[in-house]
């Protein structure tokens, strides 16, 4: 299996102490179709309008944050 390279980025939002990876660079106004919760209150998928994950919100506090 061949590692593919994708321009991704990621924030971190210590008010809501929540993460979010954009997985194919930034996601404009109306690009999530759907959303999808997955392990409880704790990860959420966002999806494009082909069903494709674009996003992933992670609902923890930053280890060592306070």
């Amino acid at each position: 299996m061949a590692l593919e390279e994708h321009p991704g980025s990621w924030t971190y939002d210590p008010e809501a102490e929540a993460a979010y990876v954009c997985l194919r660079g930034p996601i404009p106004p109306g690009g999530v179709a759907r959303t999808v919760t997955v392990d409880g209150p704790m990860v959420n998928l966002d999806l494009d309008e082909s069903g494709r994950v674009i996003g992933i919100e992670i609902l923890a506090a930053w280890p060592g944050a306070s």
